[in-house]
């Protein structure tokens, strides 16, 4: 195992300027490859003023003791990581030695390590899941005002779900979902050499989480046909266009998210049915086919909000609006319409599924329209065909309900 070398070097690039001041840096050697890391002063440091000595680098200047302070501070940051590495029997990269040089607040403090997870994660996330994390982070500092790396064990998770249930009175589906914003945050965490892998051992392994049948909430036939023929005041015109989309999520099971990613490629008209979709949804790139001839309202909704430009878009980009945004507007159509129940832009997707599951589509014909397959999109896209589907919805007739 090949230990990183570190040194403090001045003007490492051997510039010469007016000023006569120069930088400072951090020289980090893996395999005699060297790197270097700008340590930021309060100044920089003239040749006459540095001594090169260990501890003792910059003397005879203002803020010799604050500049001397800065790289020790950089210096015993890396050794810390290197010395835990070690112990851990792990390599470094200079990759992982520069993000944790980056790393703001205390380096031992897992909740400085998450808030920087949540600042800059490893991968996109999306609004909701950041919510999630943050919430998780709020969680964790109820329960416990600080925590170090080296506290995290099989008892502290379990005693902290146990805070969750009892204290915090969440139910198991929030459980779960903050447990695993906990654990995926943890599993960055060992990855970047801040746990010892003996920590991972059955970390989660005692923490059962009982998740109740969630009720989800869908749109009855006669609410569809109320939500349908609804009609809107002057100064409230723009919901008709929410009011629609809304319709077209539920004729083909979509998120709103789905829409506007929704492509003239992905649309085809068979000369004896009419409209289809075949296409990968965004959330999981499971392939779908979708008979969109089943409902006929849908192809007078692509007409109303067609794109006009050249683009590949089914939709005109000016129709969309913020999801949250989106979702307001759904309640306030839905007290216009006289509907009670909670709506969003989710439960016209659950209106989808239970409509084909109460008029009479096959199981494994609803698993493709919803894109619930697991198979890989390209073998996916040559297995289901057009008849398969025909077949599978015979029994629903959703012309004839007027929906």
């Amino acid at each position: 195992m090949n230990l990183p070398q570190l040194g403090v070097v001045f003007n490492w690039r051997n510039e010469k300027n007016k000023s006569g001041l120069y930088s400072i840096h951090l020289r980090i050697t893996i395999n005699r490859d060297s790197r270097y890391y700008k340590i930021s002063v309060p100044q920089k440091v003239s040749l006459a003023q540095w001594s090169g000595k260990e501890d003792a680098w910059v003397k005879n200047h203002d803020f010799s003791f604050e500049i001397n302070n800065k790289i020790r501070e950089k210096k015993n940051q890396v050794n810390e990581l290197i010395k835990r590495s070690y112990n851990f029997n792990k390599s470094l990269s200079f990759d992982t030695i520069f993000r944790h040089l980056k790393k703001k607040g205390d380096t031992n403090s897992f909740y400085d390590y998450m808030k920087e997870f949540i600042a800059s994660p490893p991968e996109k996330l999306e609004e909701n899941t950041i919510k999630k994390y943050n919430t998780c982070l709020s969680h964790l500092q109820q329960f416990k005002k600080d925590l170090s790396f080296s506290d995290i064990d099989n008892t502290l998770v379990r005693e902290f779900y146990r805070f969750m249930q009892t204290t915090l009175k969440l139910q198991g589906g929030s459980c779960k979902k903050y447990m695993e914003a906990f654990k995926r945050v943890i599993k960055c965490a060992r990855k970047d050499n801040y746990l010892d892998p003996s920590q991972m051992e059955f970390l989660f392994d005692d923490v059962k989480i009982k998740v109740g049948q969630s009720k989800r909430t869908f749109l009855e036939i006669q609410e569809i046909k109320q939500w349908k023929s609804t009609t809107f005041s002057k100064g409230k015109e723009y919901l008709e266009r929410d009011r629609d989309l809304f319709l077209f999520q539920i004729y083909t099971g979509y998120y709103y998210k789905d829409l506007p990613i929704f492509t003239k490629d992905q649309l085809f008209e068979d000369e004896e049915y009419g409209y289809f979709i075949i296409g990968a949804r965004d959330k999981n790139n499971n392939q779908t086919i979708i008979p969109l001839f089943k409902f006929p309202y849908a192809a007078a909704i692509i007409r109303k909000y067609q794109s006009a430009t050249d683009s590949n878009s089914i939709f005109n980009p000016a129709v969309f609006i913020e999801e949250p945004a989106y979702n307001r507007n759904l309640k306030e159509v839905a007290k216009i319409a006289g509907i009670k129940k909670n709506i969003s832009n989710k439960v016209a997707r659950h209106t989808n599924a239970q409509l084909w599951v109460r008029y009479g589509a096959e199981r494994p014909i609803l698993s493709k329209m919803m894109g619930h397959t697991k198979e890989e999109t390209t073998k996916n896209y040559f297995s289901v065909n057009l008849p398969e589907i025909v077949e599978g919805t015979r029994r629903a007739d959703f012309k004839k309900l007027g929906i």
